[in-house]
């Protein structure tokens, strides 16, 4: 069995939320206050049988604006039958909460934090009092009224199978969970590197002879094994008399006697000190240290993160004590693990490593039932199944939602291969999207580097900061793949993710040879917008790219994702929209163009500074020896003042087609000194990408 479903209400940031869950591995991501730690809490509240808070007045949710009630906080869990991974004892357990028996049972444990209704009456008088003239509630004033009147008389009860008939959860079936909290704020050596400590103690003591034992309790073992048990006890107490003998007489006792016969205590009886010690008792003095290189370092001394490992393991092995025989009718059958930010203190290799470490004992150990992670680690969401990630976040309407990015993907082959790509490729820098609030996905590192920067000239770059916008770099014709994470549709796609999504991609205009009747083996290739149309006898043209008009024609289904390219016919790439839109500044000629050769540097500052100085066509051409742009600028239909423009926008997306990462580098650099300098030149940004930075931080 497993925790299926959390239903919370009136809940801390939950007004009224469903959180499907996953067998095994659940890694609940999203941005700050998103819920996260929330999510926690409401399993704490049902499963863990040591906490004795209660919920206070801030654990309301303050959306709740209706106090003709007094409101209660709600917290639903669904329980199910694994098809394939359920074991024996588990329906036993859950057997009285049922809801559903076939074909795989659903148990229902409902936590209700409630006013009872005997307060009821003097509740609705005082709170009639803060009504305004349309009957609307103050509700600052009504939380106070709560707060300082009715908090105290607020009851927990957690009901078992429906709710409806408020039959309480049996304590012993609850008690056979197991819930372990590790929050983020967590002191590993005050929690259990002393062995004065229960936890480090406790689990001292199962593990005491497990050699013979294997964990199983005493009365379970053959004579051979008890009769070693026995011995070894005999043993210890033996050589521990002696050195507790030993110790007492280095004691001056009649000093002490000599005290208590003044005081009067001896009265009483003689004091005297006790020779015998158990090993439990011995197990006080132990403590955990780090050997290293041949020394012995005291564990305070050892780095917060491998301490934090140390004390996941503990917990574990705590938890492999509490399952096990030895425990008798009160042995765990399901444990919990819930850790917050894990990443803490860890380096990312430790992380992933770590990770790899839980998914192995949930699989095969089986210590930890089902492991609940909060984490701002894209390293960690990174390293496990798309299928484990459960994502928190509000969406573009400001509604509180959750996105399941495993559960987007149908079980058609388009889909499953789109998931196996994601997979595959979403690494460290591209988990950002998960976390990211608002989410532009661009085809080159160009793009990449240089958005920020158009942003600080349209003196959009902090909203682009504020907002939480992540720029992504994946290939233009893999965009579809990524997409699918976030076509949100309430009734088709509600698993998706629906955040503002803005895609920028090239035109990049193609023309084909037409084929006699018996070949078919002519291919597109790409072209320049000016070349369009040019030969209609001998090519066939398409304005824009395949890719392109795919994702343009699918977005049109979905109101929070956009397309933008360059104007349709006249684009072409990033490259050449910067020259068509900057023709004459020399702000874009960087240290990657060479010295000497047709693409030289001093020939783009010559013909860019013609063209300032408004020479005509002929006399930028006669600058140039790029004979096949020339011959199609001179055969295109254009108008001359186009013509010049394309003229210098193709020399330039020529001279850095294969240079366009370094030379972006260079040109961000440059574009970022002149916004600072007091002689700042102009720069145009392009307009498709300065509507789709509006879009995005609008």
């Amino acid at each position: 069995m497993y925790i299926s479903k959390l239903k919370i209400e009136n809940f801390r940031n939950f007004r009224n939320a469903t959180i499907e869950l996953n067998f095994g591995l659940n890694i609940i991501i999203g941005h700050n206050n998103s819920g996260k730690t929330n999510l926690l809490k409401a399993l704490q509240f049902v499963f863990d049988r040591s906490l004795r808070e209660k919920p206070t007045i801030d654990d309301f949710n303050k959306d709740y604006v209706d106090f003709k009630m007094p409101p209660r906080i709600k917290i639903t869990s669904i329980i199910s039958e694994h098809a394939n991974k359920d074991l024996t004892d588990d329906k036993n357990v859950v057997y009285d909460w049922l809801i559903k028996e076939a074909p795989l049972y659903e148990a229902q444990l409902t936590y209700v934090f409630f006013l009872p209704t005997k307060h009821f009456d003097e509740y609705k008088k005082e709170v009639s009092l803060l009504q305004d003239s349309d009957g609307k509630y103050d509700i600052d004033k009504c939380y106070k009224l709560i707060e300082k009147k009715f908090l105290k008389k607020y009851i927990s009860r957690i009901f078992g199978g429906n709710p409806e008939r408020e039959e309480i959860a049996d304590a012993d079936n609850l008690n056979r969970f197991d819930f372990q909290f590790l929050d983020a704020i967590r002191d590993a050596e005050k929690e259990m590197f002393f062995g004065n400590n229960t936890l480090l103690r406790d689990v001292l003591n199962y593990f005491l002879d497990y050699d013979i034992s294997n964990g199983s309790d005493f009365e379970e073992l053959d004579e051979t094994q008890k009769d070693e048990i026995k011995n070894r006890e005999i043993e210890f107490i033996d050589k521990s008399k002696k050195l507790l003998e030993h110790l007492i007489n280095r004691i001056s006792k009649e000093k002490i006697l000599e005290y208590s016969k003044e005081t009067g205590a001896d009265k009483g009886g003689r004091p005297n000190f006790d020779a015998e010690i158990i090993e439990k008792e011995m197990l006080f003095a132990l403590r955990l240290i780090v050997e290293k290189s041949g020394l012995n370092l005291p564990i305070k001394n050892n780095g917060l993160g491998y301490n934090n490992l140390l004390f996941i393991a503990l917990i574990l092995a705590k938890i492999q004590m509490e399952r096990s025989a030895s425990m008798g009718d009160n042995a765990k059958i399901f444990p919990i693990m819930a850790i917050e930010e894990p990443e803490a203190h860890l380096h990312p290799s430790m992380q992933f490593k770590f990770l790899q470490f839980l998914e192995k004992n949930i699989n095969e150990h089986k210590q930890a039932r089902q492991v609940f992670i909060t984490s701002h680690s894209t390293h960690i969401t990174s390293a496990v199944d798309l299928d484990s990630i459960i994502c928190l976040y509000e969406d573009v309407d400001g509604v509180q939602r959750v996105g399941y990015p495993g559960s987007v993907f149908s079980d058609a082959k388009d889909d499953q291969d789109s998931k196996i790509y994601v997979k595959r490729f979403l690494d460290a820098t591209k988990s950002n999207m998960l976390f990211a609030n608002r989410l532009i996905f661009v085809e080159g590192i160009s793009e990449q580097l240089l958005l920020p920067c158009f942003a600080a000239y349209m003196e959009k770059e902090e909203q682009l900061i504020n907002e939480h916008v992540c720029i992504v770099n994946v290939d233009s014709r893999t965009f579809k793949h990524f997409l699918k994470l976030f076509e949100f549709d309430t009734d088709k796609k509600p698993h998706a993710i629906n955040k503002k999504v803005v895609c920028i991609t090239d035109v990049d205009p193609i023309r084909k040879e037409k084929e006699p009747e018996d070949n078919n083996k002519k291919r597109w290739k790409k072209c320049y917008p000016f070349e369009l149309d040019q030969a209609p006898k001998n090519f066939d043209y398409q304005s824009l790219s395949t890719h392109a008009k795919n994702l343009k024609e699918r977005s049109k289904k979905y109101n929070h994702i956009e397309i933008y390219t360059a104007p349709v016919g006249e684009g072409k790439t990033l490259e050449y929209e910067l020259a068509l839109t900057n023709p004459s500044c020399e702000l874009l000629i960087t240290d990657c163009f060479p010295s000497k050769g047709k693409n030289r540097d001093t020939f783009f500052k010559k013909i860019m500074k013609s063209y300032d100085e408004d020479k005509t066509l002929d006399q930028l051409i006669a600058l140039c020896n790029h004979d096949n742009i020339i011959e199609s600028i001179k055969d295109s239909s254009w108008e001359e003042p186009k013509k010049k423009k394309s003229l210098i926008a193709a020399l330039y997306h020529g001279a850095i087609e294969n240079m366009k990462g370094e030379h972006a580098f260079y040109l961000e650099k440059r574009l970022r000194d002149n916004l600072d300098s007091k002689e700042r030149q102009e720069f145009n940004v392009p307009e498709y990408i300065k509507n789709a930075i509006e879009y995005i931080t609008g």
